[in-house]
């Protein structure tokens, strides 16, 4: 019975995917580190420019397939949105480059999103305190759930462009085990 439903096929999926977590990922270790030495460095002052570029693509790509744009502006992610526009640059993802863009502009009008956290929710906040503006800012999320979907429809496979880009700049080397150096995943 369990076959005909599709849970025997649900829970082998599942198996598959729980146990592909516990195999070494050299790229969630890159991840692991980047963050960790993030907290004690907001402004990235510590990171390569390459790392920099690499963190700040990959928490704009996190931050808006979790809540959409309006939560990675909302959230410290935000400070780094210049530095991800030039890894969006780097990388050749001039779609998604364009994406944010539209975005950006979308939120914060002709200015450049503010790297202070709090002097871009005070931004956001504004644009929706008053009464002719809050049907504005209807429209302007509607907008912005737009782009959400375009950005998450990965026109540029981001993942696929953030992998090569860790490989060929030696981002990932330090964490690949010697089996994987030799022959590896590449």
């Amino acid at each position: 019975m369990a076959c005909k439903q599709g849970i025997k096929k649900s829970m082998d999926a599942s198996r598959a995917y729980y146990g592909s977590l516990k195999q070494y990922d050299p790229f969630r270790d890159l991840w692991k580190s980047l963050v960790e030495r993030s907290s004690d460095d907001p402004r990235l002052t510590q990171l390569s420019r390459e790392e920099q570029r690499y963190f700040a693509v990959s928490l704009l790509e996190g931050e808006v397939y979790n809540g959409g744009f309006d939560q990675f502006f909302r959230n410290s992610s935000g400070d780094h949105c210049h530095l991800a526009a030039t890894g969006l640059e780097e990388l050749g993802a001039s779609s998604s480059l364009a994406i944010l863009r539209e975005a950006a502009q979308t939120v914060f009008g002709s200015a450049s999103p503010p790297v202070n956290q709090s002097e871009r929710c005070r931004i956001m906040d504004s644009r929706t305190s008053r009464l002719p503006e809050v049907l504005n800012g209807f429209r302007q999320a509607s907008r912005l759930e737009h782009l959400d979907k375009r950005f998450c429809e990965d026109p540029d496979h981001l993942g696929d462009r953030l992998r090569a880009y860790a490989a060929d700049k030696d981002l990932v080397a330090p964490f690949l085990r010697n089996s994987e150096a030799i022959g590896g995943p590449f």
